[in-house]
């Protein structure tokens, strides 16, 4: 991206997609793939979650995380910035879930709805 940086996200998902997912892919990822965002999807239809203790979070530099909280519903919270301290432990999280995912439009044109 502009500044050198990558910006990349994993989503965790499980088919049968809802509406807004089949939007949120379809729509608004293939957006923001034209401004340089990368995305993978980590598709748990047929396999465990090799995370599930995981939060939904995003790391800023590899330095500080936001750990994004939900309500029971899926309607989005608050987000905590946690500093360098939990770090280490988010960037494993992030490693595995890499390590199972498989690049958006792969995915897409094998599921895609």
């Amino acid at each position: 991206m502009g500044a050198g940086k990558r910006m990349y996200r994993v989503h965790i998902l499980a088919r049968p997609l809802t509406e807004y997912l089949r939007f949120e892919l379809s729509w608004g990822y293939r957006q923001n793939m034209t401004s340089g965002e990368e995305f993978f999807i980590l598709d748990t239809t047929d396999q465990e979650n090799p995370i599930p203790d995981a939060p939904d979070f995003w790391l800023f530099d590899e330095r500080v995380v936001g750990a994004m909280h939900y309500d029971g519903e899926g309607k989005f919270l608050r987000a905590d910035l946690l500093d360098e301290e939990h770090v280490s432990r988010f960037l494993k999280y992030r490693d595995v879930a890499m390590a199972h995912a498989v690049p958006f439009t792969d995915w897409w044109a094998e599921h895609g709805e």
